[in-house]
């Protein structure tokens, strides 16, 4: 893949001008038919940009002339699970088993293939097919259980891991699966059984530990203490000891010792930093034209042109904002209502968004009033699914998607569904840098590095910026410092833009049952506090390097307030 035409295609692309991007890779294609990285790289590209028959072709052809390359056959089935073909895409996979059996393993190239899969519910059918035809592979069991805590399938996750553990019953790694969704439901004496029984297995596995001191509220015993603080002496795998130092940076937070604390997340951020491939890694520059394309795209003339393409539904309420800034709260308090169901965090939006775009050919210049039609039909559908998963739950007035990164997506949300509610979490940006910095989130790589962190915010406000002046009136914000502090007035007003009458059980968030998957599943089940409100003043001396730049979105944020009312 060396040609001119194959470069500039793939400059193109890494800097998301795909549309662009596509002629080059074609002609360089059409140059070099039997190039197989450069069908590889046509393939991908294809994919993104919602040509999924012809990505499919590609990868045939590639497949063909390098029938055991393992990498080529994970895009070809990531691709036929995009177009639904479900069959055949079991039947890819089990012909990669043959040629390697690690295939399908946790953290193996199955996983990773999945994981860039946009539509979850695709990826735990797939699973589940495979898991019916090779019921003894405790690998395709493990990734069942990992799809379905990424679909918030998580009564059935729990079925696959301990289906899992039944299977390998040294194997801690169920164990601390299971253990994590006890906590989720809010189960501690479970969770602390689960962690002690993967204890019991493996004394050094730092994840297990990890919920262990999760569990345990982060206040260890000396003598558990003492044994972090030998085990990250010695301990050489990284993400072991990224997973101590986040053990030991969260129990000096719990006692006050921040110094110690922001050290210890510090060692930590860098460990897992260090660990992400530079293709993952967080690129500012991408991003700022990520935004800027999504500025320039959803422009007052898109919504224009496509009023009333949408579906008119009021059901969907669609809660966003950064990561850290209420949303999980929020979410928890408005479930509370009988007449409200939240389905967690989805990536259906994300997913229907890219089905409208596959019928455009990759631009929003070409949208049709159909594909939105078609998109937001699928998108209902998946909704509706999700909830009558829920068995506690039947039909309800309002359903919750709580997704925080679907920010980037308000401007199609409110094409796709121009009557539904779209409520953004606001919090003290530097509350959220420090919650971002000191929280071990999963696929989350701007939030191990301050500078990033900064960035990413600053972003955020600039979208924002634009979102309130092309689909203000049906953005509603929610500052979580006044949730806490006032939540029925916060409440009342939450209500109001959804449309529904005012129900005190919003109140008692604390007591649902259930499960809740995001980083927060601990804080949300505590009765409302203030407690976290203006912590960042603890570390004030780590958030230095970046301080100047969050007090002025601070600043700024109190400014468009104050406008605003």
């Amino acid at each position: 893949m060396s040609s001119s035409d194959a470069a500039t295609g793939m400059h193109l692309a890494q800097m998301g001008r795909l549309v662009e991007a596509l002629p080059y890779l074609d002609r360089a294609n059409r140059q070099a038919p039997t190039d197989v990285p450069l069908l590889h790289a046509a393939a991908n590209l294809l994919l993104r940009a919602g040509r999924g028959e012809d990505a499919i072709e590609r990868y045939r052809i590639a497949a063909s002339l390098s029938p055991d390359d393992a990498g080529i056959l994970g895009g070809w089935t990531r691709a036929l699970l995009i177009i639904g073909d479900r069959d055949r895409a079991v039947a890819l996979v089990e012909r990669t088993l043959a040629l390697d059996p690690h295939y399908a393993n946790v953290g193996g190239m199955l996983d990773r293939s999945l994981r860039e899969t946009t539509d979850a519910d695709a990826a735990c059918e797939l699973l589940q097919a495979l898991v019916e035809r090779n019921p003894q592979h405790a690998g395709l069991r493990g990734l069942h259980g990992q799809a379905l805590l990424t679909a918030e399938r998580l009564q059935e996750a729990q079925e696959a891991y301990e289906g899992y553990r039944d299977l390998l019953p040294l194997d801690p790694l169920p164990r601390v699966e299971l253990g994590a969704l006890a906590t989720s439901r809010g189960d501690r004496a479970a969770a602390l059984e689960h962690y002690r029984s993967a204890l019991e297995a493996d004394p050094g596995y730092a994840a297990a530990l990890w919920g262990f001191a999760q569990a345990s509220g982060w206040r260890l015993e000396p003598e558990m203490l003492d044994s972090i603080r030998r085990m990250a002496e010695s301990e050489r795998n990284p993400r072991a000891l990224a997973g101590l130092q986040d053990i030991l940076a969260r129990h000096c937070d719990r006692i006050g010792d921040y110094p110690a604390a922001s050290l210890h997340a510090a060692r930590a951020n860098a460990l897992m930093a260090q660990m992400i491939p530079q293709q993952d890694r967080y690129d500012g520059r991408r991003h700022e034209q990520e935004i800027a394309n999504t500025i320039r795209g959803f422009a007052s003339q898109l919504f224009d042109r496509l009023r009333d393409a949408g579906r008119p539904e009021r059901r969907p309420v669609f809660v966003i904002g950064l990561p850290r800034s209420g949303t999980t709260l929020l979410e928890q308090m408005l479930a509370s209502h009988p007449g409200i169901v939240g389905v967690g965090e989805q990536s259906i939006a994300a997913a229907s968004l890219h089905r409208a775009m596959a019928s455009a050919g990759g631009s929003l210049e070409n949208l049709t009033p159909a594909a939105v039609d078609d998109a937001a039909t699928w998108h209902l559908e998946m909704l509706y699914k999700r909830v009558q998963r829920l068995a506690n739950r039947g039909a309800a007035d309002r359903i919750v998607d709580k997704m925080p990164d679907n920010y980037l997506l308000a401007g199609w949300l409110r094409i796709a569904f121009p009557n539904a509610t779209i409520i953004h979490c606001l919090r003290d940006p530097r509350d959220v840098a420090l919650s971002c910095w000191m929280t071990q989130f999963a696929g989350v790589p701007w939030s191990l590095d301050l500078q990033h962190i900064a960035h990413r915010i600053e972003q955020h406000r600039r979208l924002l910026h634009h979102w309130r002046g092309a689909i203000g009136d049906h953005l509603t914000d929610i500052r979580y410092e006044q949730l806490v502090a006032d939540p029925e007035a916060e409440l009342r007003r939450a209500l109001a833009a959804i449309g529904l009458d005012w129900h005190a059980g919003v109140l008692a968030h604390a007591d649902r049952k259930g499960f809740v998957a995001s980083a927060s599943r601990q804080q949300v089940r505590e009765p409302i506090h203030a407690r976290k409100v203006a912590r960042w003043r603890n570390y004030e001396h780590a958030l230095r390097p970046i301080l100047p730049r969050l007090d002025a979105v601070a600043a700024q944020d109190e400014r468009d307030a104050a406008s605003a009312g």
